[in-house]
């Protein structure tokens, strides 16, 4: 389910108003709105945090949790690898991957 679809489920089952959410969460109606029917999508981590606060629920929860598999090992390789390469190191891996996504396109 998408953010707005969660943000909406949620302000319903706590039988809350637009302006109750907002007012909650320090953002005008105007905004919890569009964030409701998508209009907005991208929110910041501290508004997330806000609404997850104030629906008691994760920030996990709220957020896309269907990423690709890739990008579970993007994550991997750099927690595995964060802080024991050198700078020159970082630069030959960056070099590698501006490569492979120039062939992608």
């Amino acid at each position: 389910m998408s953010l707005a679809g969660k943000l909406k489920q949620l302000r319903r089952k706590s039988q809350e108003s637009l302006q109750d959410v907002a007012d909650a969460v320090g953002i005008s109606k105007a905004h919890a709105w569009e964030l409701e029917i998508g209009r907005s999508t991208n929110p910041g981590l501290e508004l997330l945090r806000k609404y997850a606060e104030h629906f008691k629920v994760t920030i996990a929860f709220l957020s896309d949790d269907k990423a690709p598999a890739a990008d579970g090992d993007a994550l991997q390789f750099f927690r595995e690898y964060e802080g024991r390469l050198s700078d020159s190191d970082w630069k030959t891996l960056r070099t590698v991957a501006d490569s492979l996504k120039r062939k992608t396109k």
